[in-house]
């Protein structure tokens, strides 16, 4: 089943000028350039008219500094709650809406795919129509300065449609070990991270696991 938002968003355009853009960006003013390890977001919310956005995010690492430097940066408004989790952080916090990547796609009206911190850089990935990219990617330059760009055609029917809460789960079993032999985490642990039973998050686990299969399955034949 194919996630509405993306149904809606394909609607506007002409379905062979969407694209799927990936890009790495070195934003000096944000927190991630002084993050020197890797953090996955994990759910983001927008507030322009409040200028700011709030999100929720996964550090890979025990180290206190790290948090200690999020609620000290600039770009940070408020730190909402911490929760340690084995070797990493959960982070939920509010930062700057104007001057960040986030605030930049979400005025252009992309569909966000995912972000990434790694290397003191933002990885983010977004669909939108051909004619926007160039336009897009401008307005990045004047946050800081791009160190790639990837462009590659996106076609919603070949999408596993995840929902938002399989995305969320999925990232955080695999991100914190839950998915390797032998598991790093276990289910509680994951659950209780996500705010949800175990029942509840392994029913959206296999619900994950089970689209993904199925859209491999009709690509592969």
């Amino acid at each position: 089943m194919i996630n509405i938002d993306i149904l809606i968003f394909f609607k506007e355009y002409n379905i062979m000028m969407i694209k799927k853009v990936d890009v790495r960006i070195v934003h000096e003013d944000c927190w991630t350039y002084s993050m020197p390890y890797n953090a996955y977001t994990l759910n983001l919310q927008v507030y322009p008219h409040k200028d700011y956005l709030r999100s929720r995010i996964l550090i890979d690492t025990a180290d206190k500094e790290a948090i200690k430097m999020m609620k000290n940066h600039k770009s940070v408004v408020k730190v909402v709650n911490i929760n340690r989790f084995k070797d990493g952080y959960y982070v939920d916090f509010l930062n700057t809406y104007k001057g960040s990547v986030a605030g930049v796609l979400y005025d252009k009206e992309v569909l966000i795919l995912g972000n990434k911190i790694t290397e003191n850089a933002e990885m983010w990935s977004f669909v939108t129509h051909n004619k926007n990219i160039h336009e897009i990617v401008e307005e990045l330059k004047t946050l800081g300065k791009i160190e790639e760009v990837k462009v590659q055609d996106f076609n919603p029917l070949l999408n596993p449609g995840l929902t938002d809460m399989e995305r969320k789960v999925l990232l955080l079993a695999l991100n914190k070990g839950y998915l390797d032999y032998p598991r790093r985490v276990s289910a509680d642990d994951i659950a209780r991270l996500l705010n949800i039973s175990k029942v509840t998050f392994l029913y959206h686990l296999r619900n994950a696991q089970k689209k993904i299969i199925n859209y491999l399955l009709k690509v592969a034949y």
